[in-house]
């Protein structure tokens, strides 16, 4: 496990801060992150996101989920596992209530599912 989260972060150690940064609400989005909910959480401009998406997949971090359109995952659970442990206990409650609230905008959902 050590070496798949070490080359985890050798992986992530490549990609800018602003594409890093992103992939911190790629991990917050869980299995897959949909483009639309992204946007919501960004605060880029649209022409940003699209270059960190784009880096973040030439790098291997992230890659499209099959079968489904703009939506993204990681490559491995490893690099989601060290994303969200780089986030920090105190900072990831917070970005978790944001996450939610943008998917929940999106989704259009009212209520948060069980």
């Amino acid at each position: 496990m050590a070496d798949e989260a070490d080359e985890a972060r050798e992986r992530l150690s490549r990609l800018s801060g602003a594409t890093r940064r992103m992939m911190d609400y790629v991990a917050l989005l869980d299995s897959a992150a949909r483009y639309a909910i992204l946007r919501h959480l960004a605060r880029v401009s649209e022409e940003d996101m699209v270059e960190d998406i784009k880096e973040a997949v030439d790098t291997g971090v992230i890659a499209a989920a099959p079968g489904k359109r703009n939506v993204y995952e990681f490559t491995s659970e490893a690099l989601r596992d060290v994303v969200l442990a780089d986030i920090g206990e105190t900072r990831l409650p917070k970005l978790r209530a944001r996450a939610e609230a943008a998917r929940r905008r999106v989704l259009g959902e009212r209520h948060i599912q069980p």
